[in-house]
């Protein structure tokens, strides 16, 4: 974003409860902080428990005057979980707007099906977080990985700048690991062009 303008960006993530989609939005305002932005992140619960649908929200600008309410027509839509309704996550999507979906395979042809005239891009964040050893009661922990192919599609920081952001905002036992799997959604990240990106 340019530093220049005032134009406000606001994303919207869904997951699962304990998925870290909320833990995600607010590991993402630090980086948008860091590369010189205001952020506000902030999450919305319906019923709290582990599994449920969650939504959080991350704005950020050059100017510190913005809208407090949810976000209602995000630039960004972010999917944790492949396997929730496209209609929840697209819903307000503005035209132009941008997808990031945690899949691979053929899961990612209905979305991107879904999000006809709209940038779709995918990340394995599941997979990345179970071969760190990122997983609590069976459900992968993808927050790092997701941001990290948040922060790359976004174009929110350098991958040094993410880094270092996160650094000191992770849980002390698993923060390698993170950083790790941050490292890799940032790299891994591609964009899902029809057939072509499906494996």
């Amino acid at each position: 974003m340019n530093k220049n303008s005032r134009s406000l960006k606001e994303i919207r993530l869904h997951g699962r409860g304990g998925q870290g989609a909320v833990f995600a939005a607010t590991l993402a305002a630090e980086v948008v902080l860091q590369s010189g932005f205001f952020p506000q992140a902030f999450p919305f619960f319906g019923a709290e428990r582990r599994g449920a649908p969650v939504a959080a929200f991350l704005r950020y600008s050059n100017y510190h005057l913005m809208p407090r309410n949810r976000v209602y027509h995000p630039d960004c839509a972010v999917a944790f979980d492949a396997e929730l309704p496209a209609d929840l996550v697209l819903n307000g999507l503005k035209d132009d707007g941008v997808l990031l979906i945690n899949g691979a395979g053929s899961v990612l042809f209905s979305w991107n099906r879904a999000a006809a005239g709209k940038t779709v891009y995918a990340v394995d964040a599941s997979h990345i977080a179970a071969e760190l050893g990122l997983v609590a009661s069976g459900i992968p922990l993808v927050s790092a990985v997701m941001v990290g192919a948040l922060v790359r599609i976004m174009d929110l920081a350098s991958l040094e700048t993410m880094i270092s952001s996160m650094q000191g905002k992770l849980p002390r036992r698993s923060e390698e690991e993170n950083l790790v799997g941050a490292r890799k959604g940032y790299q891994e990240v591609e964009e899902v062009k029809g057939n072509a990106a499906i494996s």
